[in-house]
């Protein structure tokens, strides 16, 4: 079966954090100025070239028209970049740099770059700040410092 167009979902991080965009920038907050942030709508499709089993999916937002990418160079970056998820899931572009595997741990899922196994995508505990990529531990869940990225993160689909 092929997608018509994305699925839409939105993203908390396990600290309750939502995802929001300002000025190009994905961040993780949640009040701002006594005002509730409901949180980016983000658009996600599997990544079609890879393992289905591992679940790689591709992450956009503003619509699909930007896309959540790893980059090319020796250490990843998180950044968004402006291309159609819709033409990343058609296979018009090379994607794996976009794809991440979703691993779903009982209510939260964690979002492991396919370009750069061990880099997963996380939000630190003060809110306002970046999402971005950590190299994470296997065995990081039981021993999480209070100041430790946080790679949990809540994924429900959109109403």
């Amino acid at each position: 079966m092929v997608l018509s167009g994305a699925l839409c979902f939105r993203m908390k991080d396990s600290a309750l954090k939502v995802l929001y965009l300002h000025d190009n920038q994905l961040l993780a907050g949640g009040l701002q100025v006594g005002k509730v942030i409901k949180g980016e709508e983000i658009s996600v499709v599997p990544n079609r070239s890879l393992d289905a089993r591992l679940s790689p999916v591709i992450l956009g937002v503003q619509g699909g028209s930007q896309c959540l990418c790893c980059g090319t160079e020796k250490e990843p970056t998180l950044k968004l970049e402006p291309v159609n998820i819709m033409e990343l899931y058609l296979g018009a572009k090379e994607s794996k740099s976009f794809t991440f595997y979703r691993r779903d741990r009982g209510l939260t899922s964690s979002f492991e770059s396919a370009a750069y196994p061990g880099w997963f995508l996380c939000t630190v505990p003060e809110a306002d700040q970046p999402v971005r990529l950590s190299q994470v531990p296997e065995d990081a869940a039981e021993d999480a410092a209070w100041d430790s990225p946080i790679t949990d993160f809540y994924f429900q689909q959109c109403d």
